[in-house]
């Protein structure tokens, strides 16, 4: 009988999570692109809803026949955000596949920010469920082709120069009165070939004058480049008096993504931070009271009092110490340097480097295991 109702069980839960991730890929549901940065890891879609619209959002759908069909939709009510670069997918050279016994969607997508061709990739992913959306996690890189480095070398590739053809004079014959006659060939080739030479070293010299003209306005530009103030771009991430949603509890994996506090955003148990001035970090969960049951989700605790981060607005550096669980609030605790990206809607937290991740969890087993063999 307890066979019989844990088998039960292990269906439900297996085709609630078919049902979910491939509510994902249903022609008819919609969903908006939070960060345009695609050729990164990993791509993150959140549900489709006006509110949270912004200027020039791409909307997209994982269409019938292997198609992804996208637009862009603008609320004239927003501002714009100056410092994200709008993508443009190339969808006749895009698709998309799933498997659902591995559970892995394969996506081939063309696409750029200046043109069409910037960046072609296949890639395979893994659907992971967050609060009100899903992120892609990536799981192999099939190819990843930057169409930009194709073009760049074929621009710089030079054109060896055709040699010249070489200059002759006629031999003439000149009688003179004091003597015989003196071949006259030499002559005229040298007043050739010294005017050629002259015209050579003046041709150089000017050629030698624009280089390093070039090469003197080069280096002016590389060695006074200019300053951004991060500070300025993401100041409204760390203002205490606004609140973000962790958008997936996992966070000791990969990236980090925050989405700004709306009621209309929660699900259950969403936890809800803000950073303050002081280098710590406060938090809570709040959840939609018509939201009465979610399966699968591991809810985070963070111990605040050995938390805390720090941000170099001058190299976009953003340092989180922290420690938490779900079991416990000892189950790990890492350092980690994070860039910090904008969104239309929210802020991304690239990793870029780990000082150290500290999993207590693999302690505790090892010393149970090791009792367990005294025993």
């Amino acid at each position: 009988m307890n066979k019989i109702i844990t088998t039960a069980v292990f269906l439900l839960l297996f085709f609630q999570v078919i049902a979910q991730q491939t509510s994902l890929l249903e022609a008819s549901n919609r969903w908006i692109l939070v960060n345009n940065k695609i050729e990164r890891n990993e791509i993150y879609l959140t549900s489709y809803k006006k509110s949270k619209v912004s200027l020039n959002t791409l909307v997209l759908s994982f269409a019938e026949n292997g198609k992804i069909v996208y637009d862009y939709e603008t609320n004239s009510k927003t501002d714009g955000n100056l410092n994200i670069k709008y993508l443009d997918i190339n969808t006749s050279e895009s698709s998309w596949t799933y498997d659902t016994l591995s559970k892995i969607l394969s996506l081939v997508i063309q696409a750029g920010y200046t043109t069409l061709d910037d960046f072609k990739f296949k890639r395979e992913y893994k659907i992971d469920e967050v609060t009100d959306g899903f992120i892609l996690m990536k799981t192999n890189d099939v190819f990843f082709e930057d169409l930009r480095r194709k073009s760049v070398t074929t621009s710089q590739s030079v054109r060896k120069p055709t040699p010249a053809k070489p200059i002759t004079a006629e031999k003439k014959m000149m009688v003179t009165a004091r003597g015989p006659s003196v071949d006259s060939t030499k002559n005229v080739q040298n007043i050739i070939e010294v005017s050629s030479k002259d015209r050579m070293v003046r041709n150089a010299i000017e050629s030698n004058k624009d280089v390093i003209e070039e090469v003197k306005t080069q280096s002016v530009v590389m060695t006074s480049p200019v300053k951004i103030n991060f500070w300025e771009q993401h100041k409204s991430l760390f203002d205490k008096s606004n609140r973000w949603i962790l958008v997936r509890n996992r966070i000791e994996r990969g990236d980090i993504y925050l989405t700004p506090y709306h009621e209309s955003k929660l699900t259950i148990n969403n936890l809800v931070l803000s950073f303050t001035n002081e280098g710590k970090i406060e938090y809570d969960y709040e959840s939609d009271p018509k939201v009465r049951f979610c399966a699968g989700v591991d809810f985070l605790d963070i111990d605040t009092d050995e938390t805390s981060w720090a941000f170099d607005s001058e190299n976009n550096v953003f340092t989180l110490t922290l420690k938490g669980g779900y079991a416990s609030l000892d189950d790990f605790k890492f350092k980690r340097d994070y860039t910090v990206e904008a969104s239309d809607d929210g802020f991304a937290l690239r990793r870029v480097k780990e000082h150290y991740f500290s999993d207590f969890r693999k302690s505790v087993k090892a010393s149970g295991n090791y009792q367990r063999r005294r025993k």
